[in-house]
């Protein structure tokens, strides 16, 4: 069956001639989502066409046979997704969900789904290739939450597809080796200037990267992005007034905005991101994408985890994180050592057996997982 990533693309191929607003809109306002993407794509064989939600059934059927959802954090209170339901209804396409989570404040919330988008899971699940599972879901705590309505037994908890970006079977001992103690060369997931409860940790993740060294990573929201893109000057006052005192609150704005010239950066290609990330000694923040790529690179990086999307993911594939309840007065260089906390065998162990469930979950949905993916998970490949 002939799949296409239901959702968005790896890359904005075009990024350098749009403006920003544009390209933003086109990763669904966080680049973080091209790092899932290209994960997807890669787990498939790489080059897959791919194909908006909003386009008419017609144009989408014609796209492919399965079309393979690009998910998210799509299951909770701020979401109701029933408007995309008789659109999905109509296709004549096969379904296959990737990355679904829930949103709450801890993962001991019950999360309330409202009534619509337990209607679009219902839709996605009657699409299945097979009678197997054709959802899957960043973790427990999110498979639990589609269980208490009934609708988990089409669901399978995988985490994030892009703990299989890399080829590398033992990435965990790689990622270990290269963790020195005293990381200089350091790059920052750069967070949201509205985390006003987070402004001080991530100040201190900015002094972490000193005066001549280091990146500001910016996924979201756009006025971040911009930043990335060298367009400080182009924020309104108070838009940068906000971005400064996040990040670098003892600077002056005319020296924030020659700071983020030297150190900040956005990417509109997963591919590009990767390789930029492999210069680094040290990556960290709150940015659960920009720590998995990092990862994958063989990078050293540690997720500070913020909310019940970034603690379920982290728990679920082994990922080092702190919780930022516990390093809200900041961080320190000398703090690295026993805040990374990471044991690579058991990171390993786990992604080798969540390599195996993907390739199975694959499977059972008549894909062809690519064969580095049955590599990593160990399968005979002459089983498939």
């Amino acid at each position: 069956m002939a799949p296409f990533l239901f959702g968005f693309a790896p890359s904005v191929e075009d990024s350098g001639l749009l403006g920003t607003t544009q390209a933003y809109q086109l990763v669904g306002d966080n680049t973080g989502n091209l790092a899932f993407c290209y994960a997807i794509s890669r787990l498939l064989g790489g080059s897959l066409s791919s194909k908006l939600w909003h386009a008419a059934p017609a144009e989408v059927d014609r796209t492919g046979s399965v079309g393979v959802l690009t998910l998210a954090n799509q299951l909770g209170t701020h979401a109701d997704l029933g408007f995309l339901v008789e659109n999905f209804r109509q296709l004549k396409c096969r379904l296959v969900g990737i990355g679904l989570g829930a949103q709450a404040g801890n993962l001991q919330q019950e999360v309330e789904i409202p009534a619509g988008t337990l209607d679009w899971v219902r839709t996605i699940q009657d699409h299945s290739p097979t009678n197997a599972p054709n959802i899957a879901m960043r973790g427990e705590f999110s498979r639990r939450a589609l269980e208490r309505y009934g609708l988990a037994e089409k669901a399978v908890a995988l985490g994030c597809p892009t703990l299989f970006i890399s080829p590398e079977v033992k990435l965990g001992a790689k990622i270990a080796s290269r963790f020195n103690g005293n990381p200089q060369n350091i790059a920052v997931t750069a967070g949201h200037q509205r985390w006003g409860h987070l402004a001080r940790l991530e100040a201190s993740l900015v002094q972490l990267m000193g005066a001549n060294k280091g990146a500001y990573i910016c996924q979201s929201p756009l006025e971040m992005v911009q930043l990335g893109r060298g367009e400080a000057t182009l924020l309104s006052q108070e838009q940068l007034n906000l971005c400064r005192n996040y990040a670098t609150p003892h600077l002056s704005n005319d020296d924030f905005i020659k700071w983020t010239e030297q150190h900040a950066f956005s990417f509109f290609s997963a591919a590009a991101w990767l390789e930029f990330t492999r210069r680094y000694d040290f990556v960290i923040g709150t940015r659960i994408h920009g720590v998995m790529l990092a990862l994958q690179a063989g990078v050293p990086a540690l997720c500070i985890a913020h909310d019940s999307r970034t603690k379920e993911l982290c728990e679920t594939m082994k990922v080092p994180h702190v919780s930022s309840a516990e390093v809200s007065a900041g961080i320190r260089r000398d703090d690295l050592p026993r805040l990374f906390r990471f044991d690579p065998d058991e990171f390993d162990a786990n992604r080798t057996r969540l390599a195996g469930e993907y390739h199975k979950f694959l499977r059972n949905n008549k894909l062809s997982p690519a064969p580095y993916l049955g590599h990593l998970a160990q399968v005979e490949q002459s089983r498939g």
